[in-house]
């Protein structure tokens, strides 16, 4: 089997690496962006499985995936997802991935989600008790919501008050209030989780 695996990450490339290697039989291309995986798709005519890291910085989002799917539609395609969201894993499904799988996996568990992956079935693994916990982005103000937007845009808390009409202390305050309810660490990760998760 042959994989095409699109992450900046090496820790990821290296779970792989050593995922792959007890069979023998299974070769990794690893790329880090979507240009370098749209032209090893058209020159690697032996594709087994095009795995993404969804974490991916420039990626893009679900267009970029819907895209790189299109290009070879012979080969299932993976999601790697750092934060679990269902709306989002359907929402990629329905723009045709095959599986949406956690980013962080036991060897073992990677390698059965890879399993299943080449079957004829759609596969979503999240992780244990990930449904039953509350959806943060329910909590989100309408205020908070746009701010979020916009962090996710990349300004800053100045462009963001001066957006808004508002002052930056209001901004922050709002800021703390978001990276609190998604628990995230900080404002580089309240952004992750809200692509992750379609907020944005």
């Amino acid at each position: 089997m042959t994989i095409l695996l699109v992450t900046e990450d090496h820790a990821i490339q290296r779970r792989f690496t050593s995922v792959l290697k007890p069979g023998g039989d299974a070769r990794l291309h690893a790329c880090a962006t979507v240009q370098e995986a749209e032209t090893l798709l058209r020159s690697q005519p032996g594709l087994h499985m095009l795995v993404i890291d969804f974490g991916t910085p420039g990626l893009g989002g679900l267009r970029a995936i819907t895209r790189l799917s299109k290009a070879r539609s012979d080969v299932p395609v993976v999601l790697l997802m750092h934060t679990p969201s269902l709306t989002v894993a359907r929402q990629a499904l329905r723009l045709g991935v095959t599986a949406c799988i956690p980013a962080v996996l036991t060897n073992a568990d990677l390698k059965a989600a890879l399993h299943l992956a080449k079957g004829q079935s759609d596969l979503i693994v999240l992780p244990h008790g990930s449904l039953t916990s509350a959806g943060a982005e329910n909590l989100l103000s309408r205020r908070e919501a746009q701010i979020l937007a916009l962090l996710c845009d990349g300004q800053q808390n100045k462009e963001i008050a001066h957006t808004f009409g508002i002052q930056e202390v209001t901004v922050k305050m709002h800021m703390r209030s978001v990276i609190r309810k998604l628990g995230a660490r900080n404002r580089t990760h309240a952004a992750m989780i809200a692509r992750d998760r379609g907020l944005v």
